[in-house]
């Protein structure tokens, strides 16, 4: 009886070793993949989680880097089989899963198919990038409203993610509501100042500003206010072309660009603080009461700088001229 026992001892000792040495290979395998990965060598991680998974083909972890890689390398019909190997083990990596799948599915047009297990997946999981990527998919197949319910989710869910707000500016502008349009732009900016794409964003927010604004002689400026679905914002819509226009006046002749940009965001933070006094829900408790607190503070102008950075040396220059001022608006936006 007591060498059966020692059998059996020795028995387990050897499987427990050599599930730990087959573990232990497999993370080592993992984290050489996800370097390659991580260097955009997607094809050589791939062939490392191949590796991988012959040692543990219903591993979970390796069934969800060998799909995220898979879509990253744009091969979205391996990506989708993977990932959805992933959910079905139900063993783990199961959000980030979903969120490969959707993304997979979508990129292969089936657009219905990726809602539907989004939809799913909302139902257990509370998370930013989820509610992100259906808003994308919402938005991209026309079901704007589905969109920006979604979209609004996200940024509760973690109001730092700078794609969430680009997107809200999207649906807003198809909806066709300058403010509103404006405003996640304004804050995608302070996110992500100086990126390509902020770049043409910036561009974009200054396009709100000019619209309906035009200088027909030295004397005449035209300004027609854009029709907008926002009663509530209509004061501050004429205020943006009034202020607009106004930059050509005599008294702000010699003022470069930048500094009638910062005045203008100055006024329209602050007359939508002055608004908000009769508003209340997302809009007006987050975007307004955010700006009005810059405005509030004396801070527009080194804001209006900082989301400029896309614009190259003058921004540069003006924050190093002012470090006093810019460090000012850093300590407050770091708080």
């Amino acid at each position: 009886m007591k060498r059966t026992k020692l059998l059996i001892t020795i028995s387990l000792i050897f499987i427990c070793g050599y599930i730990f040495g087959q573990n232990q290979e497999i993370e080592n395998l993992v984290k050489e993949g996800i370097e390659f990965h991580d260097k955009g060598e997607y094809k050589k991680a791939i062939e490392i989680y191949q590796k991988a998974l012959k040692i543990d083909p219903n591993s979970s972890l390796v069934n969800y880097e060998i799909a995220f890689s898979y879509f990253s390398d744009k091969d979205y019909k391996n990506a989708e089989s993977y990932s959805k190997k992933v959910i079905d083990l139900n063993d783990g990596n199961i959000l980030a899963a979903y969120i490969t799948y959707g993304n997979a599915l979508d990129m292969q047009g089936q657009t219905k198919k990726a809602i539907k297990y989004y939809e799913k997946a909302m139902k257990d999981f509370d998370y930013y990038l989820l509610y992100y990527n259906y808003a994308i998919t919402c938005f991209n197949s026309g079901e704007t409203d589905k969109a920006y319910d979604s979209v609004l989710k996200a940024i509760n869910n973690n109001s730092s993610h700078a794609s969430s707000h680009l997107v809200l500016s999207k649906i807003m502008e198809k909806k066709g509501s300058r403010i509103k349009a404006m405003l996640p732009l304004y804050f995608f900016l302070l996110l992500e100042p100086n990126s390509s794409r902020s770049a043409i964003e910036y561009q974009t927010l200054r396009n709100y500003i000019d619209h309906g604004v035009s200088q027909t002689s030295e004397k005449n400026i035209d300004v027609v206010v854009p029709m907008n679905n926002d009663p509530d914002f209509g004061a501050a819509e004429m205020m943006i072309s009034l202020s607009k226009a106004s930059n050509s006046l005599e008294e702000n002749k010699g003022k470069s660009e930048f500094e009638l940009f910062a005045e203008n965001n100055d006024g329209l933070f602050k007359i939508l603080g002055e608004l908000k006094k009769d508003n209340s829900g997302f809009w007006w408790d987050f975007y307004v009461t955010f700006f009005y607190e810059i405005a509030n503070n004396d801070l527009t102008k080194p804001y209006s700088y900082y989301i400029s950075l896309s614009k190259g040396e003058e921004i540069n220059k003006w924050i190093e001229d002012n470090k006093a001022e810019f460090e000012k608006f850093e300590n407050w936006a770091n708080n």
